[in-house]
């Protein structure tokens, strides 16, 4: 029986983890020649917002864009965001060491513009905007807006732009005004007024109307000579982080985490707090708390309750459930490997083999112990003479259900009396699914 639940508990592992990670390495070749292609990423949609996730989202691919000698071409549209992850980006954008071009299509505002300004080449549509720089607050119980104007903000926010300028070649009083006078330009007005370099209308007309261009990029002379863009699309955990970092769903997992873990004490049912703890652990995703600090937690709590459900407690119940949910988000929210994104055949061969031998596996195991259970003595009404006896696994009580262990399986339970989890039982009847069940004395 152990080595069942064993065997069980490393099948659901093995195919939560090549469910989440395979699909990451697919396709990791270099066969194609750096200056051929760009590396695309967009930031639309759903990952418009510029908070923590999609800095881990251009940061990656900003390194895989590296190792492989390949522009960056970021689509940019977005209404902004939050100021530290913008001035990361920028940063990171400015310390590039291949080229990084920016694309706006239709707008890029406030924390957009940072980032916009921040590349080495920018090209906008006609009728894409840019600007609306000047900070604000947003008060997160009645969503008023409030714009600030002190200096303490403004300044570095304006001297990060003049540096962005300044270092690009861009018109550094022009910017200026996006901060001060809430200024927005459209595409044919930035490339007019010196803000951005090129128009195009689509991300074909982008790679056309940059060929050929020399960059000089960290002392390096680069020739833009793409023809075609390959795109990467976030991975997992940058999608879970998102979800996770919205405002709505943490404020519910914060108030389930905390209210249900009060609950769950002051009534005693102390074997469900694993699940209010893993709510609290994911709302922490909303706050500064890395993601990566979080996966661990989740994975090592996940660990732990897996190694007690297996070796210690018998059954597979709440804690087995609640130990796979927090192996599950642990693996999701941890950062995946991310290489190069060019499809190779025999890679996405040996994935399709290995989920098809995982998940064979699962579903064999699965069907042996159903055929088992088919096979099984059947519980039949009560005979005094065979006394069936098994064992509690929760706590039964009148006009309630539970789970008791008989013969090495559970099975759904009910009682007339209060049974106390671990405590021996006798089935005296049998309906369908369920056996009802009475307290078994020593002296039986």
């Amino acid at each position: 029986m152990l080595y069942n639940r064993i065997l069980l508990a490393l099948l659901c592992i093995s195919t939560i983890f090549l469910t989440l990670y395979v699909p990451s390495l697919l396709g990791l070749s270099s066969n194609v020649r750096s200056s051929d292609y760009a590396i695309l990423i967009k930031i639309e949609g759903y990952t418009s917002l510029i908070d923590i996730p999609v800095q881990e989202y251009i940061s990656r691919t900003l390194n895989v864009a590296e190792n492989r000698g390949a522009p960056l071409l970021i689509f940019l549209d977005t209404y902004g965001g939050y100021l530290d992850p913008a001035l990361n980006i920028a940063k990171l954008l400015l310390e590039s060491k291949v080229p990084t071009i920016v694309y706006v299509k239709d707008k890029a505002y406030s924390a957009g513009t940072l980032i916009a300004l921040a590349s080495h080449v920018l090209v906008m549509s006609r009728t894409g905007v840019i600007g609306a720089t000047q900070p604000i607050t947003v008060n997160p119980v009645t969503g008023e807006i409030v714009f600030l104007n002190e200096s303490k903000v403004v300044n570095p926010i304006v001297k990060t732009l003049e540096v962005c300028a300044n270092i690009r070649n861009r018109n550094i009083s022009l910017v200026r005004r996006f901060v001060y006078e809430n200024l927005v330009l459209t595409g044919e007005e930035a490339v007019k007024f010196g803000v951005a370099n090129y128009v195009a209308e689509s991300l074909d007309e982008v790679l056309h109307v940059i060929h050929g261009i020399e960059l000089n990029v960290s002392g390096t002379i680069w020739k833009l000579e793409a023809v075609k863009y390959i795109e990467v699309n976030p991975d997992v955990d940058i999608y879970a982080m998102i979800f996770l970092r919205n405002s709505v769903v943490n404020s519910i997992l914060l108030f389930i985490g905390i209210f249900g873990t009060l609950i769950l004490i002051t009534s005693g049912r102390i074997e469900l707090l694993p699940i209010t703890v893993l709510l609290l652990l994911l709302a922490l995703v909303g706050g500064d708390i890395s993601g990566r600090i979080i996966s661990f937690l989740l994975i090592a709590l996940g660990s732990i309750l897996l190694f007690v459900e297996l070796f210690v407690t018998p059954g597979f119940g709440v804690l087995g459930v609640s130990g796979l949910v927090a192996l599950f988000t642990g693996i999701l929210l941890s950062p995946l490997p991310t290489a190069s994104y060019t499809v190779n055949v025999m890679v996405i061969w040996r994935t399709l083999m290995i989920l098809t031998i995982s998940l064979g596996s699962l579903f064999l195991f699965i069907l042996y112990k159903s055929i088992k259970a088919l096979k099984s003595p059947k519980l039949v009404a009560y005979v005094p003479e065979e006394r069936i006896v098994g064992k509690a696994i929760d706590k039964l009580m009148p006009g309630s259900k539970g789970y008791v262990m008989i013969n090495g399986e559970l099975w759904i339970a009910e009682s007339n009396e209060i049974i106390e989890p671990g405590e021996e039982v006798e089935v005296i009847e049998r309906k369908g699914l369920i056996v009802k069940v009475k307290k078994r004395y020593k002296n039986q």
